[in-house]
């Protein structure tokens, strides 16, 4: 696999609070602000990059809130906890995170009609909390809008976004049932449009139950998620903007890994992020 060394550009966007950057071009920085400016910045800094270099833009999301979520909230209590309350394995999106997912689907919308560019490619994480979000979000770009706040639409629950799944960007390992994902044969079923690695065993082979001495640790996490955004990179290779969705701590070891600062995401949050990445060729 190729290696990537990465300069975060954070000339572009403000993140701060997702219930005002929602309301608004999701923390895009004044002057000018608009998002004409901002593709002609990046196709400026696209064109002056050396060779083995490119600027990619990621719009980064975080799941809306599943059940597990819900019970968490609900009890007080962190994921491992929770388990006591619920079968929470591999655990679907509650109507509010559908909900949250919609909301954002609309501000995108909003947006694309501003000009704001739009991903090229998508990747998600294999769990079905993660791959119901990104179709609730982005279906409406293949015509399917159906059911993004009651389930599925008639693309299944990914609302027909061709997204391609990586088994390197789903949540912390191990612990939480709430982190193992379903075969690949229910997940065919459930999202059909998404695509899948060949390799990728059917059942999951990743996640494994037992204390919290085999959970992984955060050099673990970083380098795990710093190995699936370097697929990323690769299956996005000749392309600038990109879809990303995952989790909390998924997006925490993303960040680090590409030297981002590092703020938790609220369930259904989405940034922008603008990146220089240069191939390291060892």
């Amino acid at each position: 696999m190729v290696k990537y060394s990465y300069t975060y550009l954070d000339e572009f966007f403000n993140l701060s609070d997702w219930a005002e950057d929602i309301k608004g071009p999701f923390g895009l920085k004044p002057p000018p602000g608009d998002w004409t400016t901002f593709r002609a910045r990046i196709e400026e800094l696209d064109r002056a990059c050396a060779q083995g270099e490119r600027v990619k833009v990621i719009y980064a999301a975080r799941h809306g809130q599943a059940e597990h979520n819900a019970i968490m909230e609900r009890y007080h209590c962190d994921g491992h906890e929770a388990e006591q309350y619920a079968d929470l394995h591999d655990p679907d999106l509650t109507a509010l995170g559908r909900s949250q997912a919609a909301a954002t689907s609309s501000a995108l919308q909003r947006e694309a009609s501003r000009g704001m560019p739009l991903p090229q490619r998508w990747f998600v994480s294999p769990l079905k909390r993660a791959g119901e979000t990104c179709g609730i979000e982005w279906g409406w770009l293949f015509g399917d809008v159906s059911g993004a706040e009651g389930g599925a639409g008639n693309g299944g629950k990914g609302h027909g976004v061709p997204a391609r799944v990586v088994e390197n960007i789903r949540e912390h390992l191990h612990v939480h049932v709430c982190d193992s994902r379903s075969s690949i044969t229910e997940l065919k079923s459930e999202f059909p449009s998404f695509i899948y690695p060949s390799d990728m065993p059917d059942s999951d082979t990743l996640w494994k139950s037992g204390d919290v001495r085999g959970r992984e640790t955060e050099e673990e996490l970083v380098s795990r998620r710093g190995r699936g955004i370097g697929e990323v990179l690769e299956m996005s290779e000749g392309v600038t903007y990109i879809s990303v969705t995952a989790h909390s701590g998924a997006m925490r070891g993303i960040y680090k890994s590409l030297g981002v600062p590092v703020r938790p995401l609220e369930v259904g949050e989405m940034n922008v992020l603008v990146l220089r990445v240069k191939e390291v060729r060892e």
